[in-house]
């Protein structure tokens, strides 16, 4: 197991010494400048995360700026989260009357599914996203000692388990559903008086409410995120997708457009189809009692917090939210996957084949991480070379390169924390644009409109940044096109993005 773990570390490799990207710069801005809990809540995102300010707290009072220790915190917590999620595997299968080799083969199938799933990336690697890791990880910590309190009796393990609690409600509210799950754990451990023992959970979950809604005046969201509620139509989409994401090998935008992303494909939907086929040929043998249904139930119930949020199938984007989620369902899979392993030579080929095409959509994405902070870094760079003569109107910055985060929101904040001679300038940001799979996609500039090198980019409105104060009437956004009045060229120095630098327009 420990070799496992230590392999699944090193798919993090590639990202450990990548700078900061997007948010990460908005998080130490705001505890440079308001301490331990400088970024507990901060208008206009409206959320409530205490503990998680004090952990990104500790990171810029240990090491400061420096990408590659809050990088290595991050895969640390990925790891913990694997071994939890493993154990997790264990109890459950054992518990279910599973033989001791059936067991540990389940766990060994479900660190490894829930080390190399592609859909993790985003919430390992970015730093900005390390609630999801730590609320993860209190969650299953708390079912594993409430099964500890079930088992061997006493108060201990129930107080440790809510605390547990606790801390991954104010580290982020992804746990809001919590309670249901544990009741439902109960209830699977024919734990006497369950009912009565999720009431401390309910009272935590209620201080929580009245603590949240008095920092934020309200419940709090993204905004207009609650709008969602009057189409529920749109909520069950969301549920699909974020369901559809944890299976994917790699971006789903790059099949039939990327060699690579489309290889990846063809052979994660060729190992899945021989692996069924190869169960229905082979003799069906006795299957101990299994319950999936309970873990597929926990995933779902897992989601529903976090159901408001928009998803994208594209790119991974957003992915983050389902990290919880997949570990009830990882528990379940590696123990269908268990049994046929014992069936079948072919299905055991065709697991192996899984987990390797995994890997690799994980190094991937981990790689595109790596490539969005080198861009970040490249492009803040390159604003400290530009003349301070007149206010910069950058045309349209880099969001995301394959899904990794680059300026989605931050720049602002980067320019403050590393170039604070820049910031006595004014620099507003137009548009924003992707990069879906490539990293060398150009703003091109001619005579007052910009348009994109590579047909599949598109521009985005402008997100967390400064538009120009007399703009309104003097520009226009469309996906292929920005049009903005040419006059500007001479009261602002205008700058578009190519080869990983923003150059002035000429």
């Amino acid at each position: 197991m420990g070799l496992l773990l230590l392999g699944g570390g090193l798919l993090y490799a590639p990202h450990l010494t990548a700078p900061f990207v997007s948010d990460d710069y908005f998080i130490f801005l705001r505890v440079r400048e308001g301490g331990a809990f400088g970024v507990a809540t901060h208008p206009p995102t409206s959320f409530y995360r205490p503990l998680t300010s004090l952990h990104y707290y500790l990171d810029y009072r240990l090491w400061g700026l420096q990408p590659l220790w809050s990088h290595l915190v991050d895969v640390g917590w990925h790891l913990l989260c694997t071994g939890l999620v493993a154990l997790l595997s264990w109890c459950w299968w054992r518990d279910r009357g599973w033989l001791e080799g059936q067991v540990w083969r389940a766990t060994v199938l479900t660190a490894a599914l829930f080390l190399v799933l592609p859909v993790h990336a985003e919430a390992v690697a970015w730093m900005a996203s390390r609630a999801d890791l730590v609320t993860t990880a209190v969650a299953i910590a708390s079912l594993l000692m409430v099964r500890q309190a079930i088992q061997r009796g006493g108060w201990l393990w129930e107080g440790l388990a809510l605390l547990c609690f606790t801390a991954g409600l104010f580290a982020k509210e992804s746990l809001l559903t919590f309670p249901l799950i544990a009741w439902l754990w109960l209830r699977h451990l024919k734990a006497p008086h369950g009912g009565w023992r999720v009431l401390p959970y309910l009272a935590v979950l209620t201080v929580f409410l009245w603590l949240r809604s008095r920092a934020v005046g309200g419940l709090g969201a993204y905004p207009q995120a609650w709008e969602i509620l009057a189409q529920p139509w749109w909520i069950l989409i969301h549920l699909m997708v974020y369901l559809a994401q944890l299976a994917m090998p790699t971006i789903l935008f790059g099949l039939g457009r990327d060699g690579i992303d489309t290889l990846l494909w063809l052979g994660w939907g060729l190992a899945i189809a021989v692996m069924l086929w190869g169960w229905k040929r082979s003799s069906p043998a006795p299957s101990p009692q299994r319950g999936e249904g309970l873990l597929v139930g926990f995933a779902l119930v897992s989601l529903l917090p976090v159901l408001l949020f928009k998803p994208s199938p594209w790119h991974f984007l957003n992915s983050r939210y389902s990290y919880l989620a997949s570990a009830w369902l990882v528990v379940a899979a590696a123990g269908i996957l268990a049994q046929g392993w014992e069936r079948s030579k072919l299905i055991r080929g065709c697991g192996v084949a899984l987990l390797l095409l995994y890997a690799a959509g994980t190094l991937r994405q981990v790689n595109a991480w790596a490539t969005a902070g080198k861009i970040a870094h490249s492009t803040l760079q390159s604003l400290q070379s530009l003349p301070a003569d007149r206010p910069i109107v950058i045309l349209s910055v880099p969001d995301h390169y394959r899904g990794a985060y680059i300026w989605r929101t931050g720049i602002h904040e980067a320019i403050a924390l590393l170039l604070p001679e820049r910031a006595q300038m004014p620099l507003y940001a137009l548009s924003r644009f992707t990069m879906r799979l490539a990293p060398d996609t150009a703003v091109l500039y001619d005579s007052g409109t910009a348009r994109l090198s590579r047909s599949e980019d598109i521009f985005l409105p402008p997100e967390n940044t400064r538009l120009l104060p007399d703009s309104a009437q003097h520009w226009q956004l469309q996906p292929q096109r920005l049009q903005i009045d040419p006059h500007w060229q001479s009261r602002y120095r205008l700058v578009r993005y190519e080869n990983g630098r923003f150059a002035p327009v000429q």
